[in-house]
């Protein structure tokens, strides 16, 4: 599975521009706790919580990391190498849709399939940022274009988005087709 890339507001996010950290602060850094929860798993997932445990490269030390419900990483590398505990994430796949175009994105002259509007649940829970501890969306604009780290709220706020666009969309297809027929079909011209 291809880890996708992250990215924030400034750009793509690269660990080696992180704020490095002291070995106090990455031993004090731990995941947000799971809360209980009486709602029903995500689609496709188990109610059973993993737990898993790996060597923190920062600071030599085992620690138990438990999985978000729904993901599907298998973590046994994680345990079996020393990892930074930023690396550690979890992943439930949602779905993607496959968009054939043609144009300047596809490399041949024939239509390609391209990932539109795909989503996943990512979650980082040993993440500096307390916000990606958190379950959040990712959704694939179109391949491997993300919009990340979207909490319930702006998730909601992207959906009434695409929903206006959509209807926009709609309009320009109509007003296309119209223009189309009237740019092939031109009334007669008088000399």
């Amino acid at each position: 599975m291809k880890k996708p890339v992250l990215t924030t507001a400034d750009g793509p996010e690269d660990p080696a521009t992180q704020p490095r950290r002291s070995v106090g602060q990455a031993a004090r850094l731990q995941p947000i706790p799971a809360a209980p929860s009486d709602s029903k798993p995500a689609v496709g997932a188990s109610a059973v919580r993993r737990t898993f445990t790996f060597t923190s490269a920062v600071t030599g030390e085992k620690v138990t990391a438990t999985c978000m419900p729904g993901c599907t990483i298998d973590h046994e590398a994680d345990s079996k190498t020393p990892e930074h505990p930023h690396d550690i994430y979890c992943y439930a796949p949602g779905t993607a849709s496959e968009l054939p175009l043609v144009g300047p994105l596809c490399d041949t002259g024939s239509p390609e399939d391209f990932r539109f509007l795909g989503w996943q649940i990512d979650c980082h829970p040993f993440s500096g940022r307390p916000a990606e501890r958190l379950p959040f969306v990712a959704i694939e604009v179109i391949d491997d274009h993300y919009i990340e780290y979207i909490d319930p709220d702006a998730l909601e706020m992207v959906i009434s988005g695409l929903q206006q666009q959509v209807n926009s969309l709609r309009e320009a297809h109509v007003q296309l087709v119209n223009l189309r027929a009237a740019f092939l079909n031109p009334p007669e011209v008088a000399a």
